[in-house]
């Protein structure tokens, strides 16, 4: 069981238990969904590190083929360890129990001291503050090492610090040399998903949400259900969404699903992104790009859906008059700029109402709202917003025609469909507050929530006591990510897979 299996890609699960008993326990739970095992000594509260005999109830036979770290405190440990110590446990219990070892390069010499088996040794070096401008440099100290494998790792303040990454892999795989190789933090997860594809010997997921052993670490299950890993290839089509931040968003899991649905080869990426510039000129425009991947098409969030109007070769009517882009097509060299949110928030509303002549109002004058009062004026409906700061909104809206009061005056407005456009009801943001008073909505025909997360918000649980009809902000996501998905495939989208994915991701 300790010999290493050649798959095309290595999931690794991380063991991080604090106990020898739960770390055998999840040892096992691991062999449902990874290839490998690390087990993370330095987590272990009741282990003698003193004895290698200590390690036989956790490696004597494990369920897969496993690597025995035990972290420096300043490579990410987390207890303190005599270096001897630690080394000589790590050493001897490589050699005794036929496991692979990972130790860092600051502490080779000392490990080379002890007469490691070098068939079995991973030699790793971790950066917890950044990627270094000169990562080359410090890969070629690594790589001189003598070891089975080497590993580095940095941490991603931005997308692009990812290139870096990328390239290394392409170096080390085009000689041959079995390295891991990966960026940290939610702005390297691309690395993760991608580098087994380009090279890396592995990549690492934790057993469950909280018990990840670095930052930007997905789940097992996710690298294999959502992301399906073990299809991902160089040839694969790269969707994702570019914002920041995006690890809240759902988007992966309804077009990765969309895409197993359909067997298309395409996989859709959490990108956070801070530079919106240097990202586009180095991931996306055909003109300019220096990461070599097929890139198809990307979401843009906030708060980059203005900002990304002068990157773009060609831009939609609806995009150009809301002034906001929420969708790339990347087409025989060229950027397209497309705003699905305002048909996608629209559609839903159309199947149970006609909006002509209709009053509507709107609470906030957001981004959001853009799409909103542009999908609104565009069926006839007379539109008023309610809002904080009315000149602010006046200045955004000039060209909209449509009426801007104060919210306080909503209360008063007599209004036929009511849209919330604001944040306020969000999970992790104000659950359980509404943007409306209670009893506000006496008379509306029509509540329509654009937050989805939690699905029934205190504003949409408000309006069905006062009888209205509710439209939850699911309907607008899904819609939006269909449209979206055809701009980039020209196919159908399976709706009512994404739709089940959506709920699954908010429920899990």
């Amino acid at each position: 069981m300790n010999s290493i299996a050649q798959p095309t890609v290595r999931v690794c699960a991380a063991i991080t238990e604090s106990t020898v008993e739960g770390a055998r326990a999840a040892m096992q739970r691991a062999a449902a969904c990874a290839d490998m095992i690390e087990l993370r000594l330095d987590y272990l509260r009741d282990l003698d590190f003193t004895r290698v005999e200590s390690l036989r109830p956790l490696i004597e036979d494990p369920p897969l083929p496993t690597i025995i770290t035990c972290r420096a405190l300043d490579e990410g440990g987390r207890q303190a360890i005599e270096d001897k110590i630690r080394l000589r446990l790590l050493i001897d219990g490589a050699k005794r129990y036929s496991v692979f070892c990972d130790v860092e390069a600051a502490h080779y010499h000392t490990a080379a001291s002890m007469e490691p088996d070098q068939s079995r040794l991973i030699v790793s070096y971790h950066n917890f503050a950044e990627t270094p401008p000169d990562l080359e440099a410090v890969w070629e100290i690594v790589a001189a090492l003598p070891a089975a494998i080497h590993k580095i790792v940095t941490m991603a303040s931005d997308s692009s610090d990812s290139l870096a990454m990328f390239r290394l892999l392409d170096r080390a795989h085009h000689t041959n040399r079995p390295v891991i190789a990966m960026v940290m933090g939610e702005a390297g997860v691309a690395t993760r998903i991608l580098g087994p594809s380009r090279g890396s010997y592995l990549t690492y997921g934790s057993l469950a949400r909280g018990r990840e052993s670095a930052p930007g670490q997905l789940t097992c299950e996710e690298l294999r259900e959502v992301y399906r890993i073990n299809r991902v290839s160089r040839n694969t089509i790269i969707t994702g969404i570019i914002g920041s931040p995006v690890m809240h968003s759902v988007s992966p899991a309804i077009h990765n699903a969309a895409f197993n649905e359909l067997g298309m080869d395409y996989v859709y990426l959490p990108l956070q992104v801070r530079d919106l510039g240097e990202f586009i000129a180095k991931f996306v425009s055909p003109s300019s790009r220096e990461m070599h991947w097929n890139a198809g098409g990307f979401s843009v969030t906030l708060p980059h859906k203005s900002a990304i109007i002068p990157y773009l070769d060609v831009i939609d009517p609806a995009a150009l008059a809301i002034g906001a882009v929420n969708t790339i097509v990347v087409k025989e060299g060229r950027l397209e700029g497309h705003n699905t949110d305002a048909e996608g928030f629209i559609a839903p509303l159309l199947k149970v109402a006609s909006l002509l002549g209709k009053r509507c109002a709107v609470l906030g004058a957001g981004g959001a709202a853009r799409s909103v009062v542009h999908a609104l004026k565009a069926r006839g409906a007379i539109v008023t917003l309610f809002v904080r700061d009315e000149k602010k909104a006046s200045d955004v809206f000039a060209a909209s025609e449509v009426n801007i009061e104060p919210i306080g005056s909503f209360p008063d407005s007599h209004s036929e469909i009511v849209i919330n456009s604001t944040p306020i009801g969000m999970r992790g943001h104000s659950e359980g507050e509404s943007p409306a008073p209670l009893g506000s909505m006496h008379g509306c025909e029509i509540a329509y929530d654009l937050v989805y997360n939690p699905l029934s918000t205190k504003f949409l649980e408000d309006a069905a006591s006062q009888g209205c009809y509710t439209i939850s902000g699911l309907d607008m996501l899904i819609g939006q990510a269909v449209l979206q998905f055809e701009l980039w495939t020209g196919r159908n989208a399976p709706i009512e897979v994404m739709r089940a994915a959506a709920l699954a991701s908010l429920n899990p």
